[in-house]
């Protein structure tokens, strides 16, 4: 899926990710293609994506945040926590 993640300031990431799990205000949850659409309200914690081209994955700490979700596509609004 098409992922990016933007604070107020700059764009964080994006790419082509195989499973994104955010901090949700219900709790955690995980994020792969075709995802049913959706918007969720993201609460303090840390965000993992796991891109389709790295072994390694990518975590960014948030205060908060909204994600977007439409099938093949994930767009983060966040407050980093720096």
């Amino acid at each position: 899926m098409k992922i990016k993640i933007l604070s107020s300031q700059e764009k964080l990431l994006e790419g082509e990710a195989k499973e994104v799990i955010f901090p949700g205000e219900d709790g955690e949850f995980s994020v792969w293609d075709f995802h049913e659409p959706c918007l969720y309200r993201l609460r303090a914690g840390k965000i993992m994506v796991k891109l389709k081209k790295e072994k390694e994955e990518k975590v960014f700490l948030i205060k908060r945040g909204l994600a977007k979700i439409e099938f093949d596509r994930l767009v983060a609004l966040v407050e980093p926590l720096i």
